[in-house]
């Protein structure tokens, strides 16, 4: 019985690998020719930001140009982290504050009709009052 060890070793990748490869490069290629103008502009832009960076990071991970490079880019993510989180923000409390106001709900009970007292009726604890001490929220 072979070990492990004493086993051929078969590098060459099967056919149909080399198959499936070659379709899903030929895939991607006539993806890519088919997007429109601005679109192959955009994406080769992000390609040359990308070599761009991995070059900074294997060449010149100190020099002054890669932190000019870098203070950039964490610049543009300040920015855009602070716009992407206002409308977040935004639609998220426009959204919940609509929905509350057509179905008429008042969480915080802020209307205030006319009465002698604006006290709220308190349902006890059911345990008691040392319970109640004990666990209060």
């Amino acid at each position: 019985m072979p070990t492990a060890s004493s086993a051929p070793c078969d590098t060459e990748p099967a056919r149909g690998t080399i198959a499936a490869l070659s379709a899903f490069w030929t895939k991607l290629a006539a993806k890519l020719a088919a997007l429109p103008l601005h679109n192959k502009v955009l994406f080769a832009l992000a390609c040359t930001v990308l070599v761009i960076e991995l070059l900074f990071r294997r060449f010149a991970p100190r020099s002054r140009a890669y932190a000019r490079w870098t203070a950039v880019f964490q610049a543009i993510g300040k920015v855009w982290t602070a716009v992407l989180l206002g409308v977040i923000y935004f639609v998220s409390v426009a959204l919940v504050s609509a929905m509350m106001k057509l179905l008429g709900k008042d969480p915080l009970d802020r209307k205030l009709d006319p009465e002698p007292s604006f006290w709220r009726p308190h349902e006890a604890n059911p345990l008691g009052p040392e319970a109640a001490a004990r666990h209060q929220f």
